[in-house]
């Protein structure tokens, strides 16, 4: 249970609870299992606060700061976390769906089986951090840094990443089916056998990129950067290639529909 204290400070409100951090700072607040729906936290600090199960659906969050903050299965549902700080923080299970996390800092945080679904992250830093089973399904992340991000079984279906920077960042298997990462940066990024079916590559960088095994059958790719890029036993089946840059890459076995590809050569035509 949370400690009665700490929510008696919490309930009066930002400038008492801040004052008290600042004055307090080895001290970790235990804010549990709390409802704390439709509620105004901007710019709290809440850093290494535990939330573990706590209701925070809907509430406004903008600029507040959860750094190494305990958000295990904490329910953040619609809330406004514009501009927040949840870096290095650790979420397991917690409910993000549909929150909005425009320009929120999410560096080297871990996020293990969340929800994030339709939710808002344009321009939000994402740079280290590390996501295991997250489904991202229908959310926006435009502009978004994910350079260095590890993402392991996750779930980025019709998931806006155009113009992302994904520079070394690591989707080995992810499904991004539908995906649009138009301009997007994925300058050594490791796409082994991640699923991008149908999925928007125009002008995408992928210089140097791992996508062997990959999955681009019906994905546009139409001037897209592919410089030694490896797409050994890749399979294009009616991929759109115009002016895609092919020069260098690994061609190997490349399968593009009924045609087998095990010469590089046979691709000069898009180099």
């Amino acid at each position: 249970m949370a400690n009665n204290y700490h929510v008696d400070l919490l309930n009066q409100g930002m400038n008492t609870w801040n004052q008290w951090r600042q004055d307090q700072p080895n001290i970790r607040p235990d804010l549990q299992n709390l409802d704390l729906t439709q509620r105004d936290f901007s710019y709290y600090d809440f850093h290494q606060v535990n939330f573990y199960q706590s209701n925070l659906r809907d509430s406004i969050l903008k600029r507040a700061n959860f750094q190494e903050a305990v958000l295990y299965q904490t329910d953040l549902c619609m809330a406004n976390l514009e501009q927040a700080n949840l870096s290095h923080g650790d979420l397991y299970k917690t409910n993000l769906y549909t929150a909005n996390l425009t320009q929120a800092n999410l560096r080297s945080a871990h996020l293990y089986k969340v929800d994030i679904q339709e939710a808002l992250l344009n321009e939000a830093d994402l740079g280290e951090a590390n996501f295991y089973e997250v489904d991202f399904r229908d959310a926006s992340l435009h502009a978004a840094n994910l350079v260095r991000a590890s993402f392991y079984f996750s779930n980025f279906t019709r998931v806006d990443l155009s113009e992302a920077n994904l520079s070394l960042a690591s989707l080995m298997g992810a499904n991004l089916m539908g995906a649009n990462l138009s301009k997007a940066s994925c300058v050594n990024a490791n796409l082994y056998k991640s699923v991008l079916r149908g999925a928007n590559l125009t002008e995408t960088d992928l210089r140097e990129a791992v996508l062997r095994l990959a999955d681009l059958s019906n994905a546009s790719l139409v001037n897209a950067n592919l410089f030694m890029a490896n797409l050994a036993e890749a399979c294009l089946d009616y991929a759109q290639l115009a002016g895609a840059n092919f020069k260098k890459t690994n061609l190997y076995q490349v399968n593009l529909g009924r045609l087998l590809l095990s010469n590089p050569k046979a691709l000069q035509m898009y180099a």
